[in-house]
């Protein structure tokens, strides 16, 4: 019987492990960050998974650091996703199959890091899945398959990712049979591409100066699972986690609250931008719960004319 280890640390992890079971192709071993990463984007643990199916876990935030490579090296195949660092030999051609990833853009375009908050503020409408042989560089190995998707205006980074996750299952049910038949045929990679550099979550503040179109945006790419966009008021950190966009505005100070927006729902606050006007709706204090907007304005944490980013 072929067989196969998976590493990975995000969502997906154990749905996709549900299904590679229940069709017949079980991974032998699963790798996974170790708990203390947790709060890193998107992680999620392996151990349930591993427990479930009676698969052996290997826990690790060091993918190099040899005990992968002890554990692997007598596997047909090597599927790693979702993972931050790259592989290095001997571990990358540990397995006959060889080694393979998947990368939520359409490769060559979009090396690299955060593709999917970088696909929104970039304002892509379509993009693609890649599932891919790694080898010595980052996202540059030959494409085995590419997959569709579409990103709307209304779409916040949660929902694509969401969407993002259906495909990443569906492409390992659907190749790592294949693959460890030795039924795949690669193609390489279109010459150029471009890379996209990593984001930090410092990286997320706010410029109320910027138009409210681009603010916009900026919040919808960096909600869940990722850190979010914020601002701060008086010192303090106010994460903005949901926003609507109002392309029309005054001429008030970029940042300034305006009034508040009532709602049976999801209460918010008007906030004049460079350009526009953009509510925000779902926020948290630093170290707090996530709560509406309005309710800011209600409790008199903050008052129309209050100036954020401050």
């Amino acid at each position: 019987m072929k067989t196969f280890a998976f590493a990975t640390g995000m969502e997906f992890a154990a749905p996709a492990v549900d299904v590679l079971v229940a069709q017949g192709t079980p991974p032998s071993l699963l790798i996974g960050y170790p708990p203390r990463l947790s709060h890193r984007s998107g992680y999620a643990p392996l151990r349930e998974a591993s427990d479930k199916h009676g698969i052996p876990l290997l826990e690790t935030d060091d993918i190099n650091d040899g005990r992968a490579y002890e554990r692997v090296k007598n596997m047909d195949l090597f599927v790693i996703a979702g993972w931050s660092q790259l592989v290095r030999e001997p571990l990358l051609s540990a397995c006959p199959r060889g080694s393979i990833g998947l990368h939520p853009t359409r490769l060559p375009e979009g090396r690299g890091r955060a593709a999917l908050p970088w696909t929104i503020i970039k304002r892509l409408t379509t993009s693609a899945v890649s599932l891919f042989f790694l080898d010595e560089g980052a996202d540059t190995g030959d494409l085995i398959a590419q997959r569709e998707f579409t990103i709307s205006r209304r779409d916040d980074v949660t929902a694509v990712y969401r969407r993002v996750t259906e495909i990443n299952i569906d492409l390992l049910a659907t190749y790592i049979p294949l693959l460890l038949d030795g039924r795949v045929v690669a193609r390489p990679q279109e010459p150029g591409g471009s890379w996209w550099e990593k984001r930090r979550p410092e990286d997320g503040v706010i410029d109320w100066s910027r138009p409210a179109s681009d603010l916009y945006d900026w919040v919808r790419a960096l909600a869940a699972p990722y850190p979010g966009a914020f601002t701060s008021v008086a010192g303090r950190r106010l994460y903005v986690h949901s926003a609507d966009l109002v392309e029309h505005g005054g001429s008030d100070p970029a940042g300034t609250v305006l009034a508040p927006v009532w709602s049976t729902g999801t209460g918010g606050m008007l906030v004049a931008c460079g350009s526009g006007l953009l509510v925000v709706r779902e926020v948290q204090w630093e170290g707090g719960e996530r709560r509406d907007a309005l309710g800011l304005l209600e409790s008199d944490e903050l008052a129309v004319g209050a100036c954020l980013g401050t």
